[in-house]
């Protein structure tokens, strides 16, 4: 049973470590392509990686995101360059930007002027704005827009963040700036709004940095206990009333490496040569615990003779050897 028990085990450890290492491929392949204009991913003219790389240069957690707004719950930063139209202004992502604004989250739109009047996000700015500013570097304008809880901050000049231009604008400078008066490490880059889409977030993603720490921790405990196997090593469970004594650790240590390996004849031979070496002269003198040593000593001659011994008859000659030492050891400081 435990054999099949174990077998089980393995190949669930095999399957998962195979699911696992798939899921490590599709996260580092799923994106090794053609990348659309203005995504992070892209180091053409037309991207904006070096905006995305000098956000990670600058101590900021930058990270990528591909799902529709409705998964967005974390408290963090959500940049959203020239999103495409016909994406941005679904019904759904509407409502899930609405609930994630309404959390007191922050989102940056780069953009160009003349996208303004086609986002919805300006229909929502005009009527529930509470305060704005507007602040300017260089050739960058920042326009910030505090709203009920949430707070929406618009650049414009959209090519000069792109990444044959940010080195020669004032973008880069403008944009961090932007980040460090927020003051908040986490930045997601949306890709969502380049048409780089995941339908929804995996299970290794949800679990987040603490949930997959707990996961690797587990599986190496499960990996550690099929490699090492399910016996234990030492003291095993038939002699748990053995008395804990310091002469006996090497009488346990021993004998539990005998069991172990199940070589239950010898691991009584143990028992038994430490028992009557050291109390081989007591038993000599006639008593009543004399009478019960001869049948339990008897009885371990018998299996060791026979080289023949379960592991739950080893147990019961263990415990009551070892309830007799109690006695003799008893009677003697009687004396």
């Amino acid at each position: 049973m435990k054999s099949k028990f174990k077998k089980i085990i393995q190949y669930t450890i095999v399957l998962f470590s195979l699911l696992l290492i798939a899921l490590i491929l599709y996260s580092v392949t799923v994106y090794e392509q053609d990348f659309p204009e203005y995504s992070s991913y892209s180091a053409d003219t037309t991207g904006i990686k070096a905006l995305y790389l000098l956000t990670q240069e600058c101590g900021f957690q930058a990270s990528r995101y591909h799902y529709p707004a409705k998964f967005l719950d974390e408290e963090a930063v959500m940049v959203s360059f020239k999103p495409a139209e016909v994406l941005f202004n679904e019904p759904e992502e509407q409502s899930g930007l609405n609930s994630w604004l309404d959390k007191g989250n922050t989102l940056v739109m780069v953009i160009d002027e003349r996208s303004v009047g086609e986002l919805w996000i300006f229909d929502l700015i005009s009527q529930t704005k509470k305060w704005h500013e507007v602040k300017s570097i260089g050739e960058v304008t920042a326009t910030w827009y505090g709203l009920e809880n949430g707070t929406i901050c618009v650049l414009n000049s959209a090519d000069e963040f792109l990444n044959d231009s940010i080195s020669n604008s004032d973008a880069s400078i403008a944009f961090i700036k932007l980040l460090t008066e927020l003051n908040n490490p986490k930045v997601l880059f949306n890709e969502y709004y380049q048409y780089m889409q995941v339908p929804a977030p995996n299970i290794w993603e949800l679990l987040g940095p603490v949930g997959q720490l707990i996961a690797i921790q587990l599986l190496l405990v499960i990996l550690l206990i099929v490699i090492r196997g399910w016996k234990s090593f030492g003291r095993v469970r038939g002699d748990i009333g053995m008395t804990k004594r310091p002469e006996n650790e090497v009488v346990k240590a021993l004998s539990g490496l005998y069991q172990r390996k199940r070589a239950y004849p010898l691991a009584l031979s143990n028992y038994y040569g430490y028992f009557t070496r050291k109390y081989g002269r007591y038993l000599e003198v006639p008593s009543p615990i004399q009478k019960r040593a001869i049948r339990i000593l008897a009885e371990c001659e018998y299996y060791l003779n026979a080289k023949k011994l379960s592991k739950k008859e080893l147990a019961s000659i263990v415990r009551r050897l070892d309830r007799l030492e109690l006695e003799i050891n008893g009677s003697m400081q009687k004396k």
